[in-house]
């Protein structure tokens, strides 16, 4: 003998639309956007512009970015921008995102004579502990580096 037992509730859709992705939502998903100010005049070769970049926080939700090196606190999907203006009359300005301390493969934009602003935008996977710092790479020490953004945040 089977015995069924009903409980009057709400119907599956008010329910579902109630719990609709309550289970995977975080009070405080990581994110970063800092600023640097004035002029940054650079040498040749690589250089890290974290300090630079990350000059003025304007938000670090959940402490992630220190001195304008963002580390991961967990595993998943990163977007990540990093604007610059590039003044300067011969050579070439790169700039990249490193992460953990190499360069990213095809992660760059390079700056071409004169005055220019551009944005390094792009998303990536990242593991709990990896860090992403903005570098430049110069062969003329006549130029200058203004007006960065440097932002990021968690996706998922």
């Amino acid at each position: 003998m089977t015995i069924n037992s009903y409980k009057k509730s709400e119907d599956l859709r008010t329910i579902v639309t109630e719990l609709n992705g309550k289970q995977d939502k975080m009070t405080h998903r990581p994110a970063f956007s800092c600023a640097g100010g004035g002029t940054y005049t650079p040498a040749t070769g690589n250089q890290n512009i974290s300090s630079f970049c990350g000059g003025t926080v304007i938000f670090d939700q959940c402490g992630n970015l220190d001195n304008g090196k963002f580390t991961a606190p967990f595993a998943g999907l990163y977007h990540f921008d990093l604007k610059l203006q590039v003044t300067y009359s011969s050579g070439y300005l790169i700039a990249y995102v490193y992460k953990n301390g190499s360069t990213m493969p095809n992660h760059n934009i390079q700056f071409y004579q004169s005055s220019n602003t551009y944005t390094l935008s792009f998303t990536t996977f990242a593991k709990e502990g990896d860090y992403f710092e903005p570098y430049i790479n110069n062969n003329y020490s006549g130029g200058t580096v203004s007006s960065p953004i440097w932002c990021g945040h968690y996706i998922g």
